[in-house]
């Protein structure tokens, strides 16, 4: 239940974030924003260049195909309309309604627009975003055509072949649009394919019923050339950074369940030509094809976990960091049963340990600040040869539940150490090394596209080892004890791909791998029954070679996207207490560690109890 509901209060952020979608765009440095496109991108052109005609307006928002503004509005940027003679220095909205995907004369069709815009003066450049939306406008004419058709016509015989050219066409032309937007120097081209098309009103009802399936197979067949030719051309253009919004994979999920997606209707057209629907909000489509603003402002969201995918799924640092945080706290207790001043009595010794630990851990950047709480349990057996020489083994277990941000997941660790510990006088050095298997599960992620949220697994493996020494004074009832230590810790999380009707973000493998160094004061007291501990020291890295997280879309042209982490702690003031006390057969301890970091805080505590082995 707590997991359902952290995974229902972050899909309600993402629904706030969708009025906000600016604020994401920061995070990834887009400058400008270029559209060219058709009535589901035109924010006027078409009602400008008309004479203020069409679409009429209203019931239509001041020219919009829609009842509000259309999706590309929605991305953060202020976009001109080129109809108007907006400069092509900034943002600028090139799309007309009714636009086919050619060098039609009017409505413009979307290579002249390009030709339009690189005519007056318009470049490319690195950090620009261009949205790129068409073909539909091509198929439905060709569909017409085909209904059309006399009696007898031979075509009749064969409605895909009919259809087919004229869908491939339009995905050549939107490919090669693309070609020349990332020829020409783009950071970044969004497209968008087509949705189910056999679903919309237009063909799900009345006499355009019977051509339902010929628009879906048109929409595929598109969809298909369209996605082929975008791996080819994002091969070929590794400098634009190739994206394919996919709405095709949303619609059935729309249509079936329009209520997980705060709508009422996502059958009918809300506007019939006549009359206008009491609750536009709760419609999916505005009339036969286009969407309410409320399908828009669903459309920008999903573009926005695509535009997006490096930062969101940068959140991903998170896993690894956390079994790296573990197996670090295995080390630190392997060395613990080896730095008290009491003499080691030769004989064996098994001790059994429960923990419990919280890590938070500050934003950083695009990360949003995390929250870790777990437990587990270790059993360890020691062994002592002569009064200077300990070794000993120990396995844990640990699992900790962690609420990320948009991410949450569970990880299970399970971990063998090995340790050893050798004394001379008041001078002493220990070494501990170790390995664990981490599971991740129940991964998800509530993406921009609320209430969607995705899933995943993955496993992978941390090892570490640490060296510590020092020496004791006795100072009068109290020993004193500076040490110093140095450790080092690998772990790798394996890749996944997400499971989801959004961006599925597609994590490569990761190894987070640091060493670092510390120094500490160690104090003891008591008598023979009871006495106390505690320690206050610094640790810091001084050598960081994680990888970067790398995050691409499963299936799409997009590249994998890089963002750099370092250790999330920085640098760690670190402070143990204790007490241990004879009780029963054996010692028990009661214990904290705490570590207070540049950007991360953590707190563990355990109970230890010891029995000497006969």
């Amino acid at each position: 239940m707590s997991r359902f509901l952290r995974n229902a209060a972050a899909a309600a952020l993402a629904v706030a974030a969708v009025g906000a979608i600016a604020s994401a765009a920061n995070a990834q440095s887009y400058n400008r924003l270029v559209v060219f496109g058709d009535s589901l991108s035109d924010n006027g052109n078409l009602y400008a260049a008309s004479g203020g005609t069409t679409p009429t307006s209203p019931p239509y928002y001041q020219g919009r195909f829609s009842n509000g503004p259309v999706f590309t509005e929605l991305l953060g940027f202020n976009a001109g309309r080129y109809a108007l003679g907006a400069p092509v220095t900034g943002s600028i909205n090139y799309a007309f309604g009714g636009a086919r995907t050619d060098s039609s004369a009017f409505p413009p069709g979307m290579r002249n627009q390009l030709l339009a815009y690189t005519g007056a003066g318009g470049t490319f450049g690195p950090n620009d975003l261009v949205s790129v939306l068409g073909g539909a406008n091509n198929i439905f004419q060709q569909i017409q055509a085909f209904s059309a058709l006399p009696p007898g016509n031979p075509a009749l015989l064969n409605p895909q072949g009919f259809v087919a050219p004229a869908a491939t066409s339009a995905a050549a032309d939107v490919n090669f649009i693309v070609n020349s937007v990332a020829g020409a120097g783009a950071g970044t081209i969004l497209v968008t394919n087509l949705p189910r098309l056999g679903i919309t009103p237009q063909f799900n009802q009345g006499p355009g019923a019977a051509a339902g399936p010929l628009a879906d197979f048109a929409g595929t067949t598109f969809n298909t050339a369209l996605l082929n030719g975008l791996m080819t051309t994002a091969a070929a253009r590794p400098g634009t950074n190739i994206i394919m919004m996919d709405l095709y994979k949303i619609s059935d999920p729309l249509a079936a369940n329009p209520g997980r997606f705060g709508l009422t209707n996502a059958r009918d057209a809300c506007f019939n030509g006549v009359t206008v629907c009491a609750n536009p909000d709760g419609y999916l489509y505005w009339d036969g094809v286009h969407p309410t603003a409320a399908g828009h402002r669903l459309i920008a969201a999903l573009a926005d976990d695509y535009l997006y995918y490096g930062d969101q799924g940068a959140q991903s640092t998170v896993q690894g960091e956390t079994a790296f945080r573990q197996r670090e706290d295995l080390l630190d207790m392997a060395s613990e049963s080896l730095a008290g001043r009491e003499a080691w009595e030769p004989g064996g010794r098994i001790t059994f340990s429960a923990i419990a630990d919280t890590v938070d851990t500050d934003r950083r950047g695009v990360v949003a600040e995390s929250e870790a709480t777990g437990w587990g349990g270790r059993v360890g057996i020691d062994y002592t040869m002569a009064s200077n020489i300990r070794f000993g083994f120990a396995g844990a277990f640990r699992t900790a539940e962690v609420d990320a941000g948009a991410m949450n997941f569970d990880v299970e660790t399970y971990a063998i150490d090995a340790f050893a510990g050798w004394r001379s006088g008041d001078m002493f050095v220990n070494v501990a090394a170790g390995g664990s298997i981490d599971q991740y599960d129940d991964i998800t992620r509530a993406t921009s596209l609320a209430p969607i949220v995705h899933t995943g697994h993955t496993d992978g493996g941390s090892v570490g080892a640490r060296v510590q020494g020092g020496m004791w004074f006795d100072m009068g009832g109290i020993a004193l004890s500076p040490r110093v230590a140095v450790g080092m810790v690998s772990t790798d999380v394996n890749g996944y791909t997400e499971q989801g009707l959004a961006a599925q973000y597609q994590y490569q493998d990761r190894t987070v791998q640091g060493a670092s160094a510390e120094i500490t004061l160690r104090a003891e007291g008591g008598d023979e029954r009871m006495n106390f501990f505690a320690e206050g020291g610094y640790r810091d890295s001084f050598a960081d070679s994680s990888d970067d997280v790398r995050v691409g879309i499963a299936g799409n042209p997009a590249q994998v996207l890089h963002r750099e982490f370092a250790d999330p702690f920085g640098g760690s003031f670190l402070a143990v207490v204790g007490v241990e006390a004879e009780m029963g057969p054996g010692t028990m301890s009661i214990g904290y560690r705490g570590r207070f970091g540049d950007s991360a805080d953590s707190h563990m505590g355990g109970i230890n109890y010891t029995i000497k082995l006969q």
